[in-house]
């Protein structure tokens, strides 16, 4: 075995002395939420546009107006969310109090190679090995610390699970309205990019009978009308 291979080797058996629980931990939920900040972005624009939200949602006037409402406070705790995640208790000890736990039912852990620089599963038997180490890291905090630690995970736990409840009841019509909204953007950008060509042909639009200037009159007259009013 040369001098790598044993390194490697070295490395995959103390994965268990810095294991996460596979779904419940830092960088699972702060790429989440990312992910659901970045829909909640992508449809901003039916913010002050009631008419066309209701249009979306069928026409449906309660459901637009329940949507918004419910939309409205879920950006609101995602704020929150984000700067609750931040916390430096969460940072140092969120991913190891909960092996420490012993949470191997959210899905078992996970253990960082030293030498792969990543994460990878742990066999079951590694479990018990994990969670001691785990343990020790909690354990050596003072019994106030322990309580503050407990006391910040087990909010950020149940904050996140309150969040995914939310975004999973909204998010049949987010993806209706962001598909909406990514729409409308290829459609402006593509006009963008035609007007561009159709300025350089024509030299500045001075022959407007051009085949790139036709085509960029056609696409302004299939823009749907309601776009020009936002």
């Amino acid at each position: 075995m040369t001098a790598a291979e044993m390194k490697a080797y070295k490395a995959k058996q103390l994965r268990y002395k810095k294991p996460i629980v596979r779904g419940l931990n830092v960088d699972t939920i702060q790429s989440e939420l990312w992910d659901m900040i970045s829909a909640c972005e992508d449809i901003h624009w039916y913010d002050n546009d009631e008419e066309s939200l209701v249009n979306a949602l069928n026409g449906d006037e309660d459901e637009a107006y329940e949507f918004k409402m419910a939309f409205s406070d879920l950006e609101a705790e995602l704020e929150q969310f984000q700067d609750d995640l931040a916390g430096e208790y969460i940072s140092n000890y969120f991913d190891v109090f909960f092996p420490a736990a012993r949470a191997r039912y959210a899905g078992g852990y996970l253990g960082f190679d030293q030498y792969e620089g990543d994460y990878y599963g742990l066999e079951p038997y590694e479990y018990s090995f994990a969670e001691d180490e785990a343990a020790k890291k909690i354990m050596a905090l003072t019994k106030k610390e322990i309580l503050e630690v407990v006391g910040q995970c087990l909010k950020i736990a149940y904050q996140y699970m309150a969040i995914r409840y939310r975004y999973d009841c909204l998010e049949a019509a987010i993806e209706i309205l962001r598909g909406e909204n990514m729409e409308r953007i290829k459609i402006v950008k593509g006009i963008e990019e035609q007007y561009l060509i159709a300025e350089k042909i024509s030299d500045g639009f001075k022959w407007k009978y051009a085949e790139d200037v036709r085509k960029f009159d056609d696409m302004l007259l299939q823009v749907p009308q309601e776009y020009w009013i936002q």
